[in-house]
């Protein structure tokens, strides 16, 4: 412990006689540690952190895998099913998939609470015990049973001032008396940022296949993880025998564990980063290696002496090791500092689907990730220089370097080296940068199919109480709507179950007169169903094709139409007219299918429904009145409606008349705030954005680093070789041939760097291939605007010390000699 003490003492003088390489180093290893830090602190909270449930590895995700989508929810015969199989699971529970919510009235304004209708075995299979009161019991989880609820710790503290004898209390919640019968633990959301849960009610003898279920078990203890997804399969393939209408040809049931299924949409992209930031942190350790190299040189004199009385070559390989790492725990210290500041902005830019724990902060394993990395780094960058250096001849040295005219050449060999690492390290994230910079801004030019300029959109959660018949929800539709028409500046308005670039129902559909044959998807079509009102296409400016859109006309009691879009046209009509065709939607499920075929009126240009990427699938638009009462009820229960405005002026004002008539329609109606559509538009670019950004900040500084770096290794080569250049210089060479003699081996270096890096990028670029949109993984301009702007960059750095070597004074050399 002393000589660790003394040594560290002497590396800290030593380090105070080097202000600007200290300085450097130090501010090196801040950026690119902070970097590293920063981005496992969200790695830590999203991907690492177990969830925060009782043995959460025993949690598995049942799902259901079709051509759409691979997680797809369950039916209510499907759980049904597998809550009679006596494995894996001891436990299973469910949940509506599409997040819902209850309107909260009374001590305040009305308010749209998120919510969960759960089995009521939900918090037992999970493992959470309510902080206050407790769970569901059977008896109220069944059709009839009682109005129970379990309030959000959030919920409780805001809204109710968290008092401890609200249990038992009674709460108005859309329109009716609920009794809370529990308070959730601190931080409990689960699932879709709950604040407020319900019994589900499920009926489990019933044979409607519409799937709308999450359903987790809990593996039984003898059960093993790795077996459960065969389990699960072939239970799907059983169900499948048993009644073919339950899976349908092309699906299967899946099982996963709850936390990799919660995150894998964003696994890649932060895999990706956290690649990225190690790269790095490997170029400026790569960087600062190069700089050792240097700066022992320097040191030759002083080392020799050291070895000459006695010293042995572990002694100071041990010494010269602990000014690295001295280095970099100072620059450790300094980078978790910038990112402790870079979190909060960092989480502000993330993407709303990140599914980032209630709390994300630097806590224990981040600062054992940052103490960690920063050893490993002053090993890495200080261990090359350290050996070489306790490899050295202390006779041969003290005689050779008070003469040498050139820097040695395995020194120099090894400088090459470190260049041409940092220059390829720096390459291949400057191509992925350009990749993932070149996807985002096609994605970004997109059409979606509307005019989001001028068009605001309001949610209007309806209560199922008041509103879940069609005379109801027409009339206050149409009672709204004529209200808002009158507002100033108002150019259209209409309402909607679900928007562009929002997840909702696919509905089959069979069409009249073609070939009917069960479970044939080449004699049934596939449509997303969307009930609007007239107003909608003209809030948008979705545009007409052909024939006509809904009107007043088109309601309850009246001759069912449908409007189809381009893409429906294209796939089920091509080369017809499909005005005047006449289809049923809900064909495969009887309990939500229309009771009689609807009239195709008219054809709209295509909108993108679900997301930018995927090309415009088949849509049907139905009028809001004439949706099918027991569809109906879903949706009033699962999503609330979106009133959608085309207006000029301020939002501010807008928003408030908006509130002012609804509320003049009904008092009690909760109403969210105005968001323009394309707030919206933007929202769903944010991961894209987000990932994008921050490989071209990494990149960025990936290339400030490699030019420092340059700039480094070419400055000391020159000052090494003033006396040489000023002997060429006394003996007839140009400046010119003297700079070309500086710049020739750094390009070198660099030439070589690029060319490896291209080919190392050339075979990673294809991790990158599935977040592209209309990119190649191989697109060519990517892999030639990295190397030419690293070849720019590099030119810059060698030129400062190509101009110092020609401006050498021969006279003062040859004196000096």
């Amino acid at each position: 412990m002393a000589e660790l003490a003394d040594d560290l003492r002497f590396a800290a003088r030593l380090l105070r006689r080097s202000p600007g390489f200290t300085a450097l180093a130090i501010l090196s290893l801040a950026l690119a540690i902070g970097a590293n830090t920063a981005i496992f602190s969200v790695v830590n909270g999203v991907l690492l952190r177990p969830l925060p449930f009782r043995e959460p590895e025993r949690l598995f995700r049942v799902m259901r895998h079709d051509s759409f989508r691979d997680d797809a929810p369950l039916s209510v015969p499907q759980y049904a099913f597998l809550m009679r199989q006596e494995q894996p699971f001891s436990q299973m529970m469910a949940w509506l998939v599409i997040e819902g919510g209850f309107n909260l009235t009374g001590n305040g304004p009305p308010e749209r609470i998120s919510a969960a209708r759960v089995t009521a075995s939900f918090f037992e299979v999970l493992g959470v015990s309510p902080a206050h009161g407790r769970a569901f019991h059977p008896e109220e989880d069944v059709e009839g049973g009682p109005r129970v609820v379990l309030l959000g710790h959030e919920l409780w503290q805001q809204r109710f001032g968290a008092r401890p004898d609200i249990v038992g209390q009674a709460i108005a919640l859309n329109g009716e008396d609920h009794t809370v019968v529990g308070v959730a633990p601190p931080g409990f959301n689960f699932p879709h940022q709950a604040q407020l849960w319900a019994p589900l009610r499920l009926d489990l003898a019933t044979t409607e296949d519409a799937h709308y279920l999450g359903v987790v078990g809990r593996l039984k203890p003898e059960a093993k993880p790795s077996q459960v997804e065969a389990l699960v399969r072939a239970q799907g393939e059983q169900l499948r025998a048993s009644r073919p209408g339950a899976v349908r040809p092309g699906q299967r049931l899946e099982a996963g564990d709850l936390n990799s299924m919660r995150v894998r949409e964003v696994r890649p992209a932060l895999l990706v980063l956290l690649g990225a930031v190690a790269l790095v942190l490997l170029i400026a350790c790569v960087n600062l290696a190069n700089l050792q190299l240097a700066r022992a040189a320097r040191r030759e004199r002083e080392l020799s002496v050291r070895a000459a009385l006695g010293a042995k070559p572990s002694r100071i390989l041990r010494q010269l090791l602990t000014e690295s790492v001295l280095l970099s725990a100072t620059g450790g210290v300094l980078g978790l500092a910038l990112a402790a500041w870079a979190l909060p902005v960092l989480l502000a830019l993330s993407p709303e689907e990140l599914p980032l724990p209630e709390e994300l902060r630097i806590d224990g394993v981040v600062l054992l990730f940052t103490g960690g990395v920063s050893v490993l780094a002053g090993v890495l960058f200080g261990l090359l220089p350290a050996w070489q250096a306790s490899r050295m001849d202390p006779v041969g040295s003290l005689r050779v370097s008070a003469s040498r005219v050139t820097p040695g050449v395995p020194r120099s060999r090894m400088q090459w080296v470190l260049v041409v690492g940092q220059v390829a390290l720096a390459v291949i994230l400057l191509v992925g940068a350009a990749l993932q910079g070149k996807s985002y801004f096609l994605l970004r030019s997109v059409d979606p199919g509307f005019d989001g300029r001028d068009a605001r959109m309001v949610k209007l959660p309806l209560p199922e109480t008041r509103y879940g018949s069609i005379e109801a929800i027409e009339d206050f539709t149409q009672r709204v709507l004529g209200r808002l028409r009158g507002l100033p500046g108002v150019q259209a308005v209409g309402f909607a179950l679900t928007l562009p670039l929002e997840s909702g129902l696919r509905l089959n559909f069979t069409i009249a007169g073609r070939k009917q044959g069960p479970g044939s998807e080449s004699e049934m079509g596939l449509a997303h169903y969307r009930p609007v009102t007239r107003g909608y296409f003209d809030a948008l400016k979705i545009e007409r094709v052909d024939g006509r859109l809904l009107d007043e006309l088109d309601r309850h009691g009246s001759l069912p139409v449908v409007v189809i879009n381009e893409a429906a046209a294209r796939r089920y009509w091509p080369g017809q007219d499909p005005l005047g065709k006449r289809v049923t939607l809900g064909s495969s499920i009887p309990q939500l299918a229309d009771p009689e075929p609807r009239e195709i009126i008219g054809v709209v240009r295509d909108v993108r429904e679900l997301n930018l990427e995927d090309a415009p699938e088949p849509v049907a638009y139905v009028p809001l009145g004439q949706i099918p009462q027991p569809l109906l009820t879903r949706f009033v229960r699962m999503l609330p409606q979106k009133l959608v405005i085309r207006a000029s002026g301020d939002t501010e004002a807008l928003a408030e008349a908006v509130r002012r008539e609804i509320w003049a329609v009904d008092p009690a109606q909760p109403v969210s705030a105005m968001q323009g559509m394309e707030q919206i538009l933007d929202r769903s670019l944010e991961q894209p954005r987000f990932t994008a950004l921050l490989l071209v900040l990494m990149a960025a500084l990936a290339l400030a680093l490699a030019a420092v770096g340059i700039y480094g290794a070419l400055a000391y080569r020159v000052n090494q070789r003033l006396r040489e250049l000023g002997v060429r210089l006394a003996l007839g060479a140009t400046r010119g041939a003297l700079m070309w003699l500086v710049v020739r081996r750094a390009l070198s270096a660099v030439l070589v760097g690029v060319a490896l890096g291209l080919s190392a990028a050339f075979g990673l670029t294809h991790l990158l291939e599935h977040q592209l949109y209309e990119v190649s993984a191989l697109d060519p301009m990517a892999f030639i605007v990295a190397p030419v702007v690293l070849l720019v960059v590099a030119l810059v750095s060698t030129g400062l010390p190509a101009l110092r070597a020609a401006r050498v004074d021969p006279m003062v050399t040859l004196r000096a000699e």
